[in-house]
């Protein structure tokens, strides 16, 4: 091949790759570089294409042998810097973008790479600045206003960040990648609705796009459509295997659904394989560890986890909770203590470190304690509580009622109702039925059960302050003063609200000694004698004080009293 033989090539070559026929341009390129390895800019155009293939090493050689001959050229300088990021080399890349910008200031590509690689540096400041450079070079760069939204996104600016997703989708409705950058910013606007709408227009325009189905997965999971979203985690990881955010929240879905332990496991180990400093899957197999009693293991994966990050307090917390259970008291005590030095709830710690007898007791366990704990527990309260702790403490109560005889038409309030134990138990008698607990998701459970007239998400003392005198014939507790101790509000509340000859039925865990004390186990216990003196103290008459076991606890039946007082 002679000279105008190459020239005329690389001319052919140059329209095709111009015109976005990349295959039918790099064989000519290839016949160029073979006959005469010098020609310039040969290899940089070659580069390009190869680039455009996935093949960045090869991409990155030959650019690079290009600048040998053409050391200035900015374009050349602005693909390696391209190719550069791609292989990870951020600040190699954002050396030859500079030097493309150097040479030729209105270069928007070299710009954007510039913008692309501070924020893969963690720049995002300096990364915003070079986008917004790059949008005054060229305003319909779309690729810019996204990557825009990126960094606004990364730095917690989500409004913004939205209006630059916003903005590229006025220039390209068809952008998948914006509407998957979309949702996850409207997800940390609590805008759940909206979010799940743009991962879906994202899948809409891209099917196989991993990452939407992943954040899909994530919104489906926030929203309890638990079977949906395993489906789309699952998706996810037929497009990409190696995808360890994926892999752990498919287990903590398998968990929320009861699947079987060993599957939640093997999920977040495979995750952990690929990953194997990913604090947040062994943190949650710790958890998941810790749920099904496996406690030694479970603090294993907990020092293990606290090694990677010695500042997450809820895993010193949790850490406190495998060691009390044990039996490490002392140990135990001193994770309570570290969880609170490193900025944890300082209720909650003093809570678990007074069940210990190491703080004094508070009157009332902490609120945000009972919420964070029925919340989790909520969808499968009923088969734990009932199936495994042999829980009966409320069909002996509602009997015990139902023993005196009360006339139907009945207003009832059911305080610390949970899912609603006792609501079909007491419907037969009942007018209306008010039920009352700190847990959102116990609520919703018991809204499912279509007994109760109203349901009321606070505090039963306040609730009982807030309500009309005498506008109730029945009160109704169970399993809900272990978590308050001191029942001085409580009986003047049901006083004040109950209609003469109304019936205050409610069990407790039996305490011998003192008016109420608190137990390792987290849960107060009153004393028969402390009852029959409220009862006294407010106008009540006692018609029950009968020992019952409320529920097994480790094999160990729980003693307690199941108790029904009349208003006089």
């Amino acid at each position: 091949m002679d000279k105008a033989e190459a020239d005329q090539l690389f001319s052919q070559a140059l329209q095709l790759q111009q015109a976005g026929q990349i295959d039918q341009a790099q064989p000519l390129y290839e016949q160029v570089i073979a006959a005469f390895p010098n020609y310039p800019h040969v290899p940089h155009l070659l580069g390009v294409i190869v680039s455009q293939h996935g093949n960045w090493f090869l991409a990155r050689r030959l650019i690079e042998s290009s600048l040998i001959m053409t050391p200035s050229d900015p374009d050349a300088l602005a693909n390696l810097a391209w190719v550069l990021f791609h292989l990870a080399q951020y600040d190699n890349a954002l050396a030859r973008a500079d030097q493309a910008v150097a040479l030729n200031p209105g270069h928007a590509r070299a710009v954007l790479t510039r913008g692309l690689a501070l924020r893969f540096l963690g720049r995002h400041e300096e990364a915003i600045a070079s986008f917004d450079h790059a949008l005054r070079l060229r305003p319909d760069m779309t690729e810019a206003l996204n990557y825009r939204g990126q960094s606004q996104h990364s730095l917690e600016r989500y409004t913004e960040a939205l209006q630059s997703y916003e903005a590229a989708l006025a220039q390209n409705p068809r952008y998948a990648d914006v509407y998957n950058n979309r949702g996850a910013s409207l997800t940390l606007l609590d805008r759940h609705p909206e979010a799940l709408e743009s991962f879906q227009n994202a899948l809409a325009l891209q099917p196989r796009f991993p990452e939407a189905l992943f954040n899909l997965g994530l919104g489906l999971q926030h929203a309890d459509r638990l079977d949906e979203a395993l489906a789309h985690y699952d998706a996810a990881l037929e497009l990409k295997p190696d995808y360890p955010e994926a892999l752990m929240h498919r287990a903590f879905v398998l968990q929320r659904m009861r699947k079987l332990p060993q599957d939640c496991l093997a999920s977040l180990d495979r995750a952990l394989a690929l990953r194997p400093g990913y604090f947040e899957a062994l943190n949650g197999r710790a958890n998941i560890l810790a749920q099904l009693e496996q406690y030694a293991e479970s603090l294993v994966n907990y020092d293990t986890a606290l090694k990677m990050n010695p500042a997450f307090h809820e895993a010193h917390l949790n850490r406190g909770h495998a060691l009390r259970e044990m039996g490490r008291l002392e140990e135990a005590a001193e994770a309570y203590r570290e969880a609170m030095r490193r900025g944890g709830d300082a209720q909650s710690g003093l809570f678990a470190l007074a069940a210990m007898g190491q703080e004094a007791p508070p009157p009332i366990a902490p609120p945000d304690y009972i919420v964070s704990l029925f919340d989790g527990y909520a969808d499968r309260f009923d088969d734990h509580l009932v199936n495994r702790l042999k829980y009966q403490a409320h069909e002996r109560l509602c009997e015990a009622l139902m023993d005196f005889k009360p006339p139907p038409q009945r207003d009832i309030f059911d305080l610390g109702c949970g899912t609603g134990l006792c609501g079909p138990l007491l419907a037969p008698i009942a007018a209306s039925m008010t039920g009352v607990d700190l847990s959102p998701k116990m609520l919703e459970a018991a809204g499912k059960r279509g007994m109760y007239t109203r349901l009321v998400k606070d505090d039963v003392t306040a609730f009982l302050e807030k309500e009309p005198a005498q506008s109730v014939d029945m009160v109704v507790s169970t399993d809900v003063f272990i978590y308050i101790g001191q029942l001085e509000g409580v009986f003047a509340g049901v006083r004040k609200c109950m209609r003469p000859g109304g019936l205050f039925g409610f069990s407790i865990e039996a305490s011998e000694g003192q008016d109420f004390v608190l137990r390792p186990t987290r849960r107060y216990a009153q004393s028969p004698a402390y009852i029959e003196r409220l009862a006294a103290a407010h106008g009540f008459e006692v018609l029950r004080m009968e020992p019952s076991v409320i529920r097994k606890e480790h094999g160990v039946d729980t003693a307690g009293y199941i108790a029904v007082l009349r208003a006089g």
